[in-house]
């Protein structure tokens, strides 16, 4: 008498391919992980072509950065400025001030004020103009 197995290879095989396929199913449900809203908040703004990014403390001098980060025409500076509200007049102040430094510096700008859960000035060179 010849015993055989309850199942054949293709059984083990067909078992196999449910358990990829459902854990597969599984993983493509979920949502990948994210960063904290805080953290996305503090991103520069979305740019294909960004050259150069800088966040610089409050009052630092960004002339000479900017001199340095600008080699074409077509160049121009973003500054992105995020406040809480109780610092709104303090962020619009100092935003001032870099698009002032950037007109000595001789670079085009210009500016992005939103509310913000955070203080924060970024400042990114991006190729925005045509000539």
């Amino acid at each position: 008498m010849i015993v055989r197995a309850a199942s054949g290879w293709q059984t083990v095989i067909a078992d196999l391919a449910l358990i990829l396929f459902l854990i597969t199913a599984q993983a493509v449900g979920k949502k990948p992980a994210t960063q904290s809203q805080a953290e996305e908040e503090r991103q520069p703004p979305a740019s294909s072509s960004a050259l150069a990014v800088h966040r610089p403390e409050q009052g630092e001098s960004v002339r000479e950065w900017l001199i340095a980060s600008t080699t074409d025409q077509r160049q121009m500076a973003t500054i992105s400025v995020g406040y809480t509200q109780e610092k709104r007049a303090e962020a619009l102040t100092e935003a001032e001030r870099l698009l002032a430094e950037a007109d000595s510096a001789g670079v085009p700008a210009r500016l992005i004020a939103t509310p913000n859960a955070t203080d924060d000035v970024v400042i990114t060179v991006d190729y925005l103009r045509q000539q």
